[in-house]
């Protein structure tokens, strides 16, 4: 190569380089949308802490059980109408029940199984919302009974019913549900009993579990769930041990994992963020929350792409996937809240449903976002 080639070619390169820098460059300085608003919504018709909200096929929600302002487990159900923002009394379940699963099965359908009823007993037993008659149909028990358990829609239709906790220990056992034959199956076992975890369906099917308490161990441990093999492998390891965290799928693929607590009493939030990439089965930090969090509820992926992050605080946070950062949300819930039940909406706005206040205090609130 002559050195008129070897100039040519190191100013070419040059060139690329600043391009590529003048476009970073122009991208961190695209403003970012708004961070959107939070405002009150109606009272639920009853304090619910441990309830689930899950979306019907006509778009309204269907509120179900957890425990009331003074501890009673509830059987009730409520359905929400987001075009009047009013609640409704719905049928009631076969049994009170909180901390309990609720998933959308491939028939519209909605599957209730687990939590704990009266007395703190651990349940077995799960029921199916029926859309059209409005009605609530045993559907068998699980293997094992559990609360505070997570539940996976998976490609193949079968929910996956991971971890929780009976009445005195985290389990390690996970079952499937099959809309097919109404069969609950054991399907393998995790390296470690988990309770306070989150999963996240993975693009590629997968199912990711990270965190959690197991006894007195906080847990930084993740493993993979393959629908394929109906087996569990390990996944890294988190930066941070937490439990009670929130974690949701990016547009790109990889996993935001964010906030919890980093001790088996739940009195150290942790403002730390991180990003599980599935391809390279390792684990980056990210932005720092404005605030710690932790027993969060579930992260709601925006139709732009980013992230509310809503609990363990009286405010709210967007995630900035671009920037990888966190903005505070303007307006504030009355206290810090915990457990909210959360649901997108197709307009993009959420909906926040009960918890607990700072007291502990199951709440009757509901709460609208919108970007």
């Amino acid at each position: 190569m002559s050195l008129f080639q070897k100039t040519n070619s190191r100013a070419a390169t040059l060139a690329l380089v600043l391009s590529a820098c003048a476009v970073a460059s122009q991208i961190s300085k695209r403003p970012s949308p708004p961070a959107g608003h939070i405002t009150a919504g109606r009272d639920m018709i009853t304090a619910r802490a441990g309830l689930t909200a899950t979306i019907l096929p006509d778009f309204k929600v269907l509120i179900a059980g957890g425990k009331d302002q003074k501890g009673i487990v509830l059987s009730t159900t409520e359905i929400y109408d987001p075009t009047t923002e009013t609640f409704s009394p719905g049928k009631k379940m076969s049994i009170a029940r909180q901390g309990h699963i609720a998933a959308v099965l491939g028939d519209s359908n909605i599957l209730i199984a687990g939590g704990s009823t009266r007395g703190g007993a651990a349940l077995a037993s799960s029921e199916m919302y029926d859309y059209e008659t409005e009605k609530f149909v045993a559907r068998g028990n699980m293997h094992v009974r559990r609360f505070n358990a997570t539940a996976t829609v998976l490609r193949d239709g079968r929910v996956l019913v991971v971890g929780g906790e009976n009445s005195t220990q985290a389990l390690d056992s996970a079952e499937t549900y099959n809309l097919l034959d109404g069969k609950w199956t054991l399907t393998g076992r995790m390296s470690s009993p988990r309770v306070g975890h989150t999963v996240t369906l993975l693009s590629d099917g997968r199912v990711l579990i990270l965190g959690g308490r197991s006894g007195d161990s906080i847990l930084a441990s993740a493993e993979i769930f393959d629908p394929k093999t109906n087996r569990f492998s390990p996944a890294g390891e988190m930066h941070d041990a937490r439990f009670l965290q929130t974690a949701a799928l990016l547009p790109n693929g990889k996993v935001l994992i964010v906030g919890g607590a980093s001790d088996r009493t739940a009195t150290k939030a942790l403002a730390s963020s991180e990003i599980y990439d599935p391809a390279s089965q390792s684990f980056r930090g990210s932005g720092e929350l404005n605030e710690p969090r932790m027993k969060l509820g579930d992260a709601q992926v925006l139709l732009d792409g980013r992230v509310l992050i809503v609990g363990g605080a009286n405010s709210a946070e967007i995630y900035e996937a671009r920037l990888g950062i966190f903005r505070l949300v303007t307006g504030a819930f009355d206290s810090s809240l915990f457990f909210p039940a959360t649901i997108e909406l197709m307009d993009g706005s959420v909906r926040l449903f009960g918890g607990a206040d700072a007291r502990g205090i199951s709440a009757a609130k509901s709460w609208v976002y919108r970007p």
